[in-house]
């Protein structure tokens, strides 16, 4: 007190001596020792400006303590009169302004929360990303959206994308502005952290795929997959990698299973989807390794592998493993079926009629009756035709009194019934038209076959055309129909309508419909053995070259054949003989063809001991050869 009583004293005694005093001379401050100086002058604002600040740091600190408190306690409204109280006393603080700006917006005051939100993001402080989402969404309140896309986007910059809610609430945003490519952003951190909900998983879906993101909606699934372990995801990815042809990524995954869930078994014939039709071996190789190694032992694992086998010749195992497949079957007839059906053709293959049979009856069995097209045919290749024509009369009568059942209104279903029928009934007219072909040749091949016998081949014949022609009025654009129809009428010798039929199907060369190594050498051979013309033979010889070609990974002996006796057609013996050397089945032994060309090439060499025994051969296996006869008569 003293000495503030003194300061005062001295103070006015100052002041009253400057009253008193009379004007100071004009002089500067270095010869008035009263002047201020520039460290007064500092020292006066720094003293004015303490003066304008109006912070109570100590009462701005119990507050925010006490509001805390309150709110601990579950006193929400103490506890926002103190954060006020807070903020009152240090109305510059960032945090604080923007607690108060939060409430005030969570009571519905937007325009204050606003006012004060707007002032309190220049103070200075950490920015965080809750206070960018107040400010995103007093934008958003007030229909401002490019304002409010800018603080959602500082809001999760500054979460690095971890705040669910923020991300949800984002999307929600980008829904009602309709920003589908940032919203796709905005799902791909969201989705992981809600483990892929079902509902958010299908939105980002349907988003990926109208965008046309393909390799995204791959990569999509296969987050899925890896988050959640749902093998269906994995499904999904892997028909993805098949759709775009993504083979080496789709084979990896293949690799890895080693379960036996119907997901797995989708997985591993998505897999043999990517090997080539010539590429069996691989397919093969793959197959092996999944049934032996990794041990999948599933009906389809054993039916592909049995298919497989029997292709590339492992007929031993192939009947093994088809064996079993329709034993165990697994809850899937469809599969046993075809295990049947390819029994039933390495029996007939292996001149095993009856057993033959015995599969084709098996498998329609196993589909309830439904594979009565495939018996008819089977009891065609067993020389059974009365038991054939009988089946497939009956079915004839079938379709052709076809009537939708009572009840169906619906025009649309209708139709699609109508256009089921129709394609049943003409794949029984093609059934039907391949077992009367069937038995003509068996007639034909026959060399013992009496001129009634040939004409009831030749009305055969007659009558299959029949089918495919009332086929093709149903169906223009089949081409397997015309390449029937184009080789039954090489077979009755009606050679311009043959080849103008095939000449109609190579425009159409490379579609899928068609084997096109069977038909270039089927046309190509018409061509070589008719030998109307040089050029006809020249273009006949070519085309079984494209036929070789296009089979070249695994070259058909019956196509070698065909180019032996187009060499031979052209005069070029020896080469004709080289290439009929390179035939090695077994089954060519049985062939009278074959032994006519070798014949036909012996002696154009002047070999006649060797032409000789092949003519002789010829005979014995078609008494009827005209060739064989021919050869033997002049030489006798």
């Amino acid at each position: 007190m003293r000495v503030v009583g003194c300061f005062f004293a001295v103070l006015a005694l100052t002041l009253c001596m400057g009253a008193c005093s009379s004007a100071p001379h004009k002089q500067d401050s270095a010869n008035n020792p009263n002047a201020l100086t520039a460290a007064d002058s500092a020292a006066i604002k720094a003293i004015v400006g303490a003066k304008k600040d109006n912070r109570n740091l100590d009462v701005a600190h119990e507050s925010f303590i006490r509001a805390q408190e309150m709110e601990l306690r579950g006193e929400k409204q103490l506890a926002e009169v103190f954060w006020q109280r807070a903020y009152d006393a240090d109305p510059e603080n960032r945090y604080l302004a923007f607690v108060v700006a939060e409430r005030l917006f969570a009571q519905g005051n937007d325009s204050a929360s606003m006012a004060l939100a707007n002032k309190a993001i220049h103070f200075k402080g950490k920015a965080t990303a809750k206070q960018y989402e107040l400010m995103a969404r007093l934008y958003l309140k007030v229909g401002v959206a490019d304002s409010a896309r800018r603080y959602f986007k500082l809001a999760l910059d500054s979460a690095r994308g971890q705040d669910m809610t923020l991300l949800y609430d984002y999307s929600l945003f980008l829904e009602a502005v309709q920003d589908k490519k940032e919203l796709v952003k905005v799902y791909d951190q969201l989705l992981p952290q809600v483990n892929y909900i079902q509902t958010l998983f299908a939105r980002q879906l349907n988003l990926l795929l109208e965008l046309h993101e393909d390799s995204a909606v791959v990569e999509l699934f296969g987050k899925a997959h890896e988050a959640t372990g749902d093998k269906e995801m994995l499904v999904k990815m892997v028909q993805g990698l098949a759709m775009q042809k993504r083979n080496v990524e789709l084979r990896a995954i293949a690799d890895t299973i080693t379960g036996s869930t119907e997901q797995d078994e989708e997985i591993v014939n998505l897999a043999l989807l990517t090997f080539k039709d010539n590429d069996q071996a691989n397919a093969l190789k793959f197959l092996k390794k999944k049934y032996y190694t990794d041990n999948i032992r599933t009906a389809v694992v054993q039916y592909y592998l049995g298919s497989y086998e029997y292709f590339v010749g492992e007929r031993d195992s192939a009947k093994v493993h088809l064996g079993q497949v329709y034993l165990k079957l697994d809850g899937k007839p469809a599969y046993g079926a075809q295990a049947c059906r390819a029994l039933a053709g390495i029996a007939f293959a292996d001149n095993k009629k009856k057993d033959g049979v015995r599969y084709a009856e098996i498998a329609d069995s196993l589909q309830v009756g439904g594979d009565k097209n495939f018996l008819a045919v089977s009891y065609g290749y067993a020389g059974m035709y009365k038991k054939a024509y009988a089946l497939l009369d009956s079915l004839m009568n079938l379709w052709s009194h076809w009537t939708p059942m009572a009840g169906i209104a619906d025009s649309a279903t209708m139709d699609l019934m109508k256009k089921k029928a129709d394609l049943a009934h003409r794949q029984l007219q093609n059934t039907y038209a391949r077992v009367l072909i069937t038995e003509a040749r068996e007639i034909e091949d026959d060399g013992k076959s009496d001129s009634l016998k040939l004409v009831h081949a030749k009305e055969a014949r007659t009558r299959a055309e029949l089918f495919w022609e009332s086929m093709l009025i149903a169906d223009s654009t089949d081409l397997f129909v015309r390449f029937a129809m184009a080789m039954n009428l090489e077979r009755m010798e009606r050679y311009d309508e043959s080849f103008q039929m095939f000449e109609y199907l190579i425009k159409f060369y490379g579609d899928p419909r068609l084997d096109w190594p069977e038909l270039l050498n089927y046309y190509g051979y018409s061509l070589v053995d008719v030998n109307r013309t040089p050029e006809e033979t020249e273009k006949g010889y070519n085309l079984i070259l494209m036929a070789l070609n296009a089979d070249a990974d695994h070259p058909s002996e019956a196509y070698l054949d065909s180019k032996a006796w187009g060499l031979y057609r052209k005069g070029q013996y020896e080469d004709a003989l080289a290439v009929m050397l390179q035939i090695k089945s077994k089954s060519f032994q049985e062939d009278y063809v074959y032994w006519e060309h070798l014949g036909a090439i012996y002696a154009a060499l002047g070999k006649k001991v060797e032409a000789h025994k092949a003519y002789k051969k010829v005979l014995k296996l078609y008494p009827r050869s005209k060739a064989a006869k021919e050869y033997l008569g002049k030489k006798k």
